[in-house]
């Protein structure tokens, strides 16, 4: 049983999310290499397989996620009382993935488990959020909005993806038009501005850099790009990158100019916000 690496894990990061005086809403996030070999348990009908104890609180929600490039992964979840609570959905993937909300308080044990002949490497991610942290205020102003995201964005925003678990509906920035996570890298995108107007899209793009400034703080690092062609349209940025060794969040303000470019848009110019985690 694999125990105290992972616990050890979770209470440091909760110990650095306190000294965090702008954190206001609390998510970790922790990866683990792990391997399946003859020398781990098995049991029929189970399979082989790796434990890991996890302390949890009634009204948390967790994200967990298994892949292997080896093995086809299975988790099976296991609440206080030493009864099965979730198990994951068969799958020909190589990944594996429980999605839930704590219904009591105590040690959970969270199994990676293959067959009786699975053998190799496979990575652990494991999200958990508290239960302030999965919904957000509507009266929430612009810097509590970004905070909001920002928590997510530590765990590459695996819980706040999934609607069931939080608002039903994704947070969006104040003022943003439009939301949503990109697939290819996890990244939350808002968009504030799609239009024809050059002097309207800077505007928006000054606005929302200067925003952004006024809520990160001295933790934070700004860099300025100004207009550079990129392939075939333009583009200029404003990045603001965490100072942390732990984890390394961002967000990017981006303005593109789109005349000339291969591709059709409906209009010319466009302002995004781009929030993530550097892997």
């Amino acid at each position: 049983m694999k125990i105290l690496k992972f616990v050890f894990m979770i209470f440091l990061t909760q110990l650095i999310h306190a000294q965090e005086k702008q954190q206001k809403f609390q998510v970790d996030f922790n990866e683990i290499k792990g391997e399946l070999t003859s020398k781990d348990l098995f049991k029929k009908d189970f399979g082989r397989y790796d434990g890991y104890e996890i302390e949890l609180f009634e009204g948390e929600a967790v994200n967990f996620v298994a892949y292997s490039k080896e093995f086809q992964p299975a988790l099976a979840f296991v609440n206080p009382k030493g009864a099965i609570f979730q198990h994951s959905t068969a799958n020909n993937k190589n990944f594996a993935s429980i999605i839930t909300t704590i219904s009591a308080s105590g040690v959970w044990i969270l199994y990676v488990i293959g067959d009786e002949k699975s053998s190799g490497s496979y990575t652990l991610q494991t999200a958990i959020a508290e239960p302030a942290a999965l919904s957000l205020s509507s009266d929430a102003d612009f810097c509590v909005t970004l905070d909001f995201l920002l928590a997510h964005s530590s765990a590459y925003f695996l819980l706040l993806e999934n609607l069931a678990l939080t608002e039903r509906k994704l947070v969006k920035l104040n003022d943003a038009v439009d939301a949503f996570i990109d697939d290819e890298d996890g990244s939350y995108n808002a968009s504030y501005y799609d239009g024809n107007e050059l002097s309207e899209a800077d505007a928006v793009f000054k606005n929302i850099s200067e925003k952004i400034k006024s809520c990160t703080g001295k933790n934070w690092q700004m860099k300025s790009a100004s207009w550079n062609k990129v392939e075939d349209y333009r583009e200029k940025s404003v990045t603001f990158t965490e100072k942390s060794s732990v984890k390394t969040r961002y967000i990017t303000i981006a303005a593109y100019d789109f005349a000339g470019a291969a591709q059709k848009f409906k209009n010319r110019f466009s302002v995004e916000v781009k929030i993530n985690r550097k892997p």
